[in-house]
């Protein structure tokens, strides 16, 4: 019964997946091997009641065995694609530049008005046999694979995210992040159920791993046992009534609700604060690498417990973009490839654009990462602002990125460059005493020696340390943090948009990438995905004449849904749905989207981005 593994995981690694076939052949072998044994060292003179507990246990043994490559076959990218998308499924777009644009302008409408109740419980369309329930719930089902949602199911996400309260916002995601984990790592018959196979042979695992144990447990009580020693039959009862609870156990944990907690915690790695480290503990640095565990150390050495407040800040960055920037499909796809230039053209900082933003990323990674370091450390700087942690926070967490994932940060990251960045602090400090030396001193000490002019005038350091200087000169403490924050908030928006979603599964089995949540986020609040960033329809059509052609399609949508209730889809409440798209709702809807549609039109006959006047807030409480 051990030979099929644990009851619960199924792969340490999403690799596993992929190679199911190597499983099967393990297990035919296993099985195989274990039949002949039990045949060459079975007596036929022995008691048949114990040939009988031998067959009962050996039965749910040869069913977890198939189990476990049943459970890799339904979690590998084949498997699950094949199973969301049947063969004949095709898409029935007709033009996708329309679509898009119809989205982005029902998006807007929805993100501002906000109108709908979160305590009422809401029917989101689901997916194509996945998790019909009447609540909403983070799926990030086809998302993890790559593959483009509909518009429509995009626009229901949307409009489910958007109904709840920051804090239920962030427990949706974490319960996303949890099905994840479960769907590709655990045998966890909720997220398999449609796999007939796999849901029969788990079922079959489950019942005879219960009750064979009991009657073999039984059969062995009323045996012959006195021809055997009284060391082997004391074994053999551990063994069996063990074996027993293990599987009780594992059982119960299974059907207990278990999820994958999301921790709170977020990776942090400074280049100054790593660089003080080694040479404050230099002995524990050395134990530490004859170990071999130094780069385990380096990558892990410190968090912060800062998750849920970042990511409130990212999803008020994004919402204000759907207010106050996103007017069309154009502008829509311009915020998505903002790596910090709307934070540096809001604050009136174009001049730092050309310098730092359009450097190949993971370089101004590192530029923004240390002249971050160099604000918050410097001379009668009192950074206790919130956005100050805030920014230093999301500044060493992509610094983390660079340093110990740089693949999740964006393909193509240079490790080396952090390299590089630190032999530049120890050519600048040579000869130079440093005992015991902390962050704040050693940053200051470092931006004295490239103030100097002895010092050379290339390298990251001094990069780093003109661009420090061109934010202090900004003015007030209060504008310069905010620019920092924002900045970074937009990377980390941008690096998150940019990481294959195979990746972000993959870094579930070894703890998680606090980046996962960001993406999460991201595609819930209606942002531009991996997928359909790498699949862009080219936009043809003048913005004018798109814009209007997507609010008059928009407008006979909400005229026919006003007609014909049935006809409506998304998001519906399930409490009075009879309500849910009145006369009075339609026309409603209309006047706001005519509004928007000559605001929009207006704004891209001029060749503006300006935000349109917003609709007065509505607060949204969700009910415990």
């Amino acid at each position: 019964m051990h030979l099929g593994g644990q009851v619960t995981i199924t792969a340490y690694n999403i690799e596993d997946n992929e190679l199911w076939k190597r499983h099967v052949l393990t297990a035919i072998s296993q099985v195989t091997v274990a039949i002949y044994v039990f045949c060459k060292s079975w007596s036929a003179s022995s008691d048949k009641r114990l040939l009988a507990t031998a067959i009962l246990v050996f039965i749910p043994g040869v069913f977890k065995c198939f189990e476990k490559p049943l459970a890799l076959k339904c979690a590998s990218f084949d498997g699950l694609v094949s199973s969301w998308f049947p063969d004949n499924s095709r898409t029935t777009s007709a033009n996708r530049e329309l679509e898009l644009e119809e989205y982005v302008q029902k998006a807007r409408d929805s993100v501002k008005r906000n109108k709908i109740p979160a305590e009422l419980e809401f029917h989101v369309k689901p997916l194509p046999g996945f998790f019909k329930k009447k609540r909403l719930r983070i799926v990030p089902d086809k998302l993890f694979t790559d593959v483009m949602y509909p518009y429509s199911d995009r626009f229901a996400n949307l409009n489910s995210f958007w109904s709840l309260s920051d804090e239920r916002a962030y427990m949706a995601l974490r319960d996303g992040l949890s099905i994840l984990f479960d769907l590709v790592y655990m045998k966890d018959l909720s997220t398999k159920s449609v796999y007939k196979s796999y849901y029969y042979c788990a079922h079959c695992t489950r019942v005879s791993s219960i009750i064979l144990p009991i009657a073999a447990i039984g059969l062995f009580h009323s045996s012959h046992k006195k021809v055997y020693r009284g060391s082997d039959v004391i074994v053999t009862y551990v063994l069996l009534y063990i074996t027993f609870f293990i599987e009780i156990f594992s059982l119960i944990r299974l059907s207990s609700k278990f999820s994958w907690g999301w921790p709170e915690t977020v990776h942090q790695h400074s280049l100054v604060g790593f660089f003080a480290r080694n040479k404050r503990h230099t002995w524990l640095m050395s134990i530490m690498g004859c170990l071999q565990l130094k780069n385990f150390l380096d990558k892990y050495w410190c968090t912060c417990s800062s998750a849920r407040a970042i990511t409130n800040l990212v999803r008020g960055h994004v919402k204000d973009g759907w207010l106050d920037y996103i007017l069309d499909a154009e502008s829509y796809r311009a915020f998505s490839d903002s790596r910090g230039h709307w934070t540096l053209k809001g604050k009136g900082c174009v001049q730092l654009i050309s310098e730092s933003i359009e450097k190949p990323f993971d370089e101004s990674i590192l530029l923004w990462h240390v002249a971050t370091d160099f604000c918050f450390h410097s001379k009668g700087a009192s950074p206790d602002q919130e956005c100050a942690s805030r920014g230093r926070e999301i500044s060493n967490y992509m610094m983390h990125l660079l340093f110990a994932n740089p693949d999740m940060l964006m393909p193509g990251s240079r490790t080396n460059l952090f390299t590089a960045a630190y032999k530049e602090i120890e050519d600048l400090l040579h000869g130079e005493d440093l005992p015991l030396v902390d962050e704040k001193e050693l940053a200051q000490k470092i931006t004295d020696k490239v103030a100097s002019s002895s010092i050379s005038r290339e390298g990251f350091i001094h990069d780093a340390w003109v661009l420090s200087q061109e934010l202090m000169r900004l003015g007030d403490e209060q504008r310069i943090w905010e620019v920092i924050e924002g900045v970074w908030v937009e990377m980390i928006c941008f690096s998150a948009g940019r990481c294959r979603g195979f990746l972000h599964a993959k870094s579930l089995g070894s703890g998680g990438e606090y980046l996962s949540f960001i993406w999460l986020l991201m595609s819930h609040a209606g942002l531009e995905t991996f997928a359909e960033r790498q699949q862009r329809v080219q936009l043809r059509l003048p913005k004018e004449e798109r814009v209007k052609i997507a609010m008059q399609r928009i407008q006979e949508a909400a005229s026919n849904q006003a007609t014909d209730p049935s006809t409506a889809q998304g998001m519906v409440p399930v409490k009075e749905e009879e309500n849910a798209a009145t006369p009075a709702a339609a026309s409603e809807a209309d006047g706001t989207l005519k509004q928007e549609a000559n605001s929009a039109t207006t704004s891209a006959s001029q060749g503006e981005c300006a935000a349109p006047t917003s609709a007065p807030a509505v607060e949204i409480v969700v009910s415990p």
